[in-house]
């Protein structure tokens, strides 16, 4: 027996007993191996030039089910379908037969008699020269491994070479590449893979492909990695390599990415440490330099971008997918990444589509100026988040009237808010926390109960002291922009620590 074994040949084993019930055209179909399974969607199990055994619980009852069915075995290269003969089969329609026949896709009847494991070990036999090549591939594969980290060549571009498809990792989540790699795929192609992938599955499919125009674009396969990645390859048709390579390839891929992850968690923590030294003073700016030039910094203009905290981890990881060098840190709510001046458009670019509301100082140069632009830029963030999102930057939120130094701000909270902080810090009371929750808000009654976790009547009571005390009102438009951008006044006065 050749190690090119057909659907005809096992046919032709009487001992088997399998018959043909259509797809005649389709006999010289190789097998490299048999392989068992009853899921609902085999073809994301079964590989190319393998043949599916099945009792039949994976066939769907319904005639057009069954239609589809077997389109999308064929579409996935498989040998063939071999049913076990044991009435745990729906009935096959003539629409599904007739399909079969149209694509020359082999279904087979294996006679009750005829265990899988026969068939299993008939196509093992016949395989075997053909797994001595894929041990070899694999070495190969592994050898690729080995040598990526000693040369300029990226895993990826190696592993392209070696498998004849142009790879990529495409983290599904956010849209961007974490491995480098060759040329990038395009973000129309990116965005339907990420589509495909909704935000709730905890799991990814095992297989997608992403179809535009009618053209195969992409094929793409999960990774068990902790980001939610993908491994993907370019190519006009269906990637047909063997699930042995590539379960291998997969791990590969996977291992790099991981590594390359921790590494750049490492980092992540390294820039957070620094930028807290240079906030409070610990670590002198000559100090600081040679760090920052580790992190890919240049000496030239930088500027600092503001962001809610909760968009800490979406920045790091964008902008380190996309190798911008980058600072990052947190005070307080806010989270801030130090980025060269020429790539923050590109910066806010990437961020924008993730990050509702950013604010950017003006131009620096100098370390010692981080703690001044730190403030511009949570000065500017505040006059996005009243704008409703975007980006502000520093230079254009004077027409907000928030103030630009924090004598400034400090004047403009005692002026409104004095009495109340007063009578708070007198009386333990929480009159401001209550103000700021109200009309963050929208001054709704309900949320603001909720979220200060109080009765209704107890907030009552608290506005009404809220405007005896402050002598202005919280229904009143006049009164309440100047509440509100008090408060805000008042978080910049207290370089955004809680109160």
């Amino acid at each position: 027996m050749t190690s090119k074994l057909t659907v005809g040949d096992l046919v032709a084993m009487k001992q088997l007993a399998c018959e043909v019930l259509a797809g005649q055209g389709g006999l010289d179909r190789s097998i490299v191996w048999a392989h068992s399974c009853e899921l609902s969607d085999p073809w994301n199990w079964v590989a190319t030039d393998e043949l599916l055994m099945t009792t039949g619980i994976c066939i769907p009852a319904d005639e057009f089910a069954q239609q589809e069915f077997i389109v999308n075995l064929n579409s996935s290269k498989l040998s063939g379908i071999a049913i076990g003969d044991d009435l745990q089969a729906p009935p096959l329609s003539p629409r599904m037969l007739e399909q079969a026949n149209e694509l020359s896709f082999p279904v087979l009847s294996v006679a009750h008699s005829t265990p899988f494991s026969a068939i299993g070990r008939t196509v093992a036999v016949a395989a075997q020269s053909d797994q001595i090549s894929r041990i070899a591939r694999l070495s190969r594969l592994y050898e690729v491994a080995r040598s990526s980290s000693e040369g300029d060549e990226t895993l990826l571009e190696r592993l392209s070479v070696e498998l004849g498809y142009r790879l990529h990792v495409v983290d599904v989540d956010f849209g961007t590449e974490p491995l480098p790699g060759v040329a990038p795929l395009t973000q129309s192609t990116v965005r339907a893979l990420c589509n495909q992938v909704p935000e709730h599955l905890s799991r990814l499919p095992v297989r997608a492909t992403v179809i535009m125009d009618g053209t195969l674009l992409v094929t793409a396969f999960a990774l068990s990695t902790h980001r939610r990645c993908m491994l993907v390859a370019e190519g006009p048709a269906e990637v047909d390599l063997d699930a042995f390579v590539l379960l291998h390839a997969q791990g590969l891929v996977g291992i790099e990415l991981e590594r390359s992850t921790r590494n750049r968690e490492l980092s992540d923590r390294s820039e957070s440490d620094l930028f807290g030294q240079i906030i409070d003073g610990s670590i002198g700016a000559d100090a600081a330099q040679p760090r920052l030039d580790q992190l890919g910094f240049t000496r030239e203009s930088w500027v600092v971008l503001g962001f809610d905290s909760r968009f800490t981890l979406t920045c790091r990881t964008i902008l380190g997918d996309h190798a911008i060098p980058k600072m990052t840190g947190e005070i307080g709510e806010e989270g801030y990444a130090v980025v060269a001046q020429q790539d923050l458009n590109a910066v806010t670019d990437l961020l924008s589509s993730s990050v509702t509301a950013m604010g950017t100082s003006a131009t620096a140069a100098s370390l010692q100026r981080l703690p001044d632009s730190v403030r511009q830029a949570r000065w500017a963030l505040q006059a996005a988040r009243a704008n409703g999102g975007g980006v502000a930057e520093y230079s254009t939120a004077a027409p907000l009237f928030l103030p630009r130094t924090i004598t400034e701000a400090q004047f403009a909270t005692r002026e409104i808010l004095g009495d109340l902080i007063d009578h708070d810090m007198v009386h333990n009371s929480q009159l401001v926390a209550t103000l700021e929750a109200f009309l963050t808000l929208d001054r709704s009654w309900a949320e603001t109960a909720k979220r200060l976790m109080i009765h209704r009547q107890t907030l009552a009571y608290r506005l009404k002291r809220i405007e005896e005390i402050s002598g202005r009102s919280t229904k009143q438009s006049a009164d309440i922009a100047s509440l509100w951008m008090a408060l805000i006044a008042r978080r910049i006065a207290m370089n955004g620590s809680a109160d």
